[in-house]
């Protein structure tokens, strides 16, 4: 076989094979060559052919003329079929629902019926009565609210008024039959779903259907709490040390004792072969901290206030195997975080956790300083602006120190030259003290219209370099942008008359202020 005659051949064979590829491609459903198969397949597709109805939990007893060979059931949840006899069967409703029930006689013949199970009217009815008789029970459990039930498909809900956000919560627990140990899910007029088996109304009978509870109670009164903290700490330090030098150079001998406080106070004897030098510091330190957050919630919402700063601490993490550096930020200064809860008129339960950290080089490790932190978290309950301390420290620490040369030292009266010592006592005191407070929002003609810094302006030039002020006068309105630009073109007399005929028209009386 040449050349030619296997390229004809490849080429006849690319076309046989487009042409199949072709043929499929062109076959689409219901097409004539789909309808020839189907009619040479299948002889017949057979649809419900009679209806039957079951009320549910209920059953109907179907008896055939012929034996049946064998059954089925579309949906076995919506209907259930027990069979006694080959012409014998029993169709018990489950739930409501349509299904198909198909019979086989013989190899021929088939029945299908179209089954429908109708709702049960009477179980929604009893259902209905038992959430009413459920509403009556939880009305006289909780005579201080008002309680409404409203079923609807397989949700329940709670409408109208309790006493507090603790009593809805227990309202919630009971209809849901669980506990919740979180008062702040349910604020009133916040809307909560949640979901378990609705309690039975009394003993003896059908426990209800699972339900979704829907929450729409509402709590009355002030819904905004403002929580005043107050953290104070003083620190007091005070060190004493003292420690001699002693150089002799005899020629051949020398000896040398370096024992003195660095950076102290230094009186020094020298001769030409002996140097004693005295070191001798005391200090005393003090730090205080006063730091007074004010936070606004609503009642079961959490909040959380920060003022202060990040520091970048490197962190080595593996990637693919190879060693490689991230860096993380964490935060010093002032933090509050707290859940408030009103339980009654003005009983407040706070969730609090204050705390207070500051920057602390003594601690540094490679260079990332180190933080000396106060914080607490607790809960407690409180009236209205009432103030408790939910911690405090009283710390008092002694330190004391000697160094002294081997043998020398422990020479009485010489110990004095050939050692060094030291003394240093700390004290601390700290409180944390939390307050609540039920707010409610300022109108327009309340608000503060002086906030701070906007009695804060900028010297003139006068003041500034003249006098040696910082900070000018309240009345004054210079601005070093522009005022030379401001001075050149005579605005500054145009601006100071339409800042008084504006002062004039919006105000009464003398105003202005005080000098």
């Amino acid at each position: 076989m040449n050349r030619n005659t296997l390229l004809a051949c490849s080429v006849l064979c690319s076309q046989v094979l487009g042409l199949a590829v072709g043929a499929n491609a062109q076959t689409t459903l219901d097409s004539p060559a789909a309808k020839q198969k189907v009619g040479q397949l299948i002889q017949d597709v057979l649809l419900p052919e009679a209806t039957l109805e079951v009320d549910p939990r209920h059953s109907k007893l179907v008896r055939t003329k012929k034996p049946v060979s064998r059954f089925s059931i579309t949906n076995p949840e919506i209907l259930e079929v027990v069979q006694f006899s080959p012409s014998e069967f029993e169709l018990i409703g489950l739930t409501a629902g349509e299904t198909t029930f198909t019979l086989w006689f013989g190899e021929d013949e088939v029945l299908r019926y179209l089954v429908t199970v109708k709702r049960d009217t009477n179980v929604e009815d009893q259902r209905k009565q038992q959430y009413l008789d459920l509403e009556k029970m939880v009305s006289e459990m909780f005579p201080n609210s008002v309680i409404h039930l409203v079923p609807i498909a397989d949700k329940l809900i709670v409408r109208g008024q309790a006493r507090d956000n603790e009593e809805a919560a227990r309202i919630i627990s009971v209809l849901t039959n669980q506990t919740s140990s979180t008062l702040g899910n349910f604020g009133g007029g916040l809307l909560g779903v949640r979901l378990g088996n609705a309690a039975s109304p009394y003993p003896g009978e059908s426990e209800l259907p699972t339900s979704g509870v829907i929450n729409m109670l509402d709590v009355p009164g002030e819904k905004q709490i403002m929580l005043k903290v107050r953290v104070a700490e003083l620190t007091r330090s005070a060190l004493r040390q003292m420690g001699f030098d002693l150089n002799v150079d005899g020629g051949d001998f020398m000896w040398e004792q370096m024992l003195g406080v660095a950076g102290a106070f230094r009186a020094v004897l020298d001769t030409n072969e002996v140097m004693l030098a005295m070191s001798a510091i005391s200090s005393n330190s003090y730090s205080k901290i006063l730091a007074e957050p004010n936070l606004v919630t609503l009642s079961g919402r959490s909040a959380s206030f920060i003022a202060g700063g990040e520091f970048a601490v490197p962190i080595v993490v593996g990637v693919e195997g190879a060693a490689a550096a991230t860096t993380n930020f964490r935060g010093f200064g002032t933090q509050v975080q707290f859940t408030p809860t009103v339980i009654d008129k003005d009983l407040i339960r706070l969730q609090v956790s204050p705390s207070v950290s500051s920057l602390n080089q003594a601690n540094a490790v490679n260079g990332i300083p180190g933080l000396d932190t106060r914080a607490v978290t607790t809960t407690v309950d409180l009236r209205e602006g009432q103030w408790l301390a939910i911690a405090g420290l009283i710390q008092d620490s002694q330190t004391g120190s000697k160094a002294r040369v081997p043998g020398l030292g422990d020479i009485p009266i010489l110990d004095s030259v050939f050692s060094q010592k030291s003394v240093q006592r700390d004290e601390t005191e700290l409180i944390i003290m939390v307050s609540p407070e039920l707010v409610h929002p300022l109108d327009d003609d309340e608000a503060p219209t002086i906030l701070p810094g906007m009695e804060v302006t900028e010297p003139g030039d006068w003041q500034f370099f003249l006098w040696g002020n910082y900070e000018g006068h309240p009345t004054c309105n210079h601005r070093s942008t522009v005022w030379n630009v401001q001075m050149r073109r005579g605005l500054v007399p145009k601006l100071h008359q339409g800042f008084e005929s504006s002062q004039a028209f919006y105000m009464n009386g003398e105003s202005g202020f005080s000098e």
